[in-house]
């Protein structure tokens, strides 16, 4: 049987995997210590009596571990997402396949609070699918019945 929507879904899903990293860098970058630098010494937001350095070093060390959860959980889905394509073609082992789409998708969510919400709903429709599908039952021709 054909699983081209499985592995088209789960390509998909590796490929935004891939840029969710990219997003997950971002927020390191927003964390890092030449943008704290950069913003103390802004004048704008040091002389601002509304804000203080430690509140914007505090939200600035969230985007850094918000980073780092992307960042892994990317690379969980990247893992995963390869592994189950290499299983669901060819008919290898679609169970399999479509399972680790599920914990990947379920995984990717969680970790990233959220922020993998496209590659993990893509996942877990292709693991879904993997579980659907059926094999069509072959009808007996007359030399088998003979």
């Amino acid at each position: 049987m054909k699983r081209t929507g499985e592995i088209t879904l789960g390509i998909i899903g590796i490929v935004f995997s891939a840029l969710t990293s990219l997003l997950g860098m971002l927020f390191l970058f927003l964390g890092s210590d030449a943008v704290k630098s950069e913003i103390a010494n802004d004048p704008t937001l040091s002389n601002d009596p509304a804000v203080s350095m430690e509140e914007m070093e505090g939200i600035l060390g969230i985007f850094s571990g918000a980073g780092w959860a992307i960042i892994i959980a990317a690379i969980i889905g990247i893992i995963l997402g390869i592994i189950a394509v290499i299983n669901v073609k060819g008919d290898k082992n679609p169970k399999l396949g479509g399972w680790l789409n599920i914990i990947g998708a379920v995984l990717m969510g969680i970790i990233s609070l959220g922020a993998a919400f496209l590659p993990a709903l893509l996942f877990l429709i292709a693991g879904i699918m993997c579980f659907v599908r059926k094999l069509p039952i072959e009808e007996p021709t007359n030399s088998q019945i003979l």
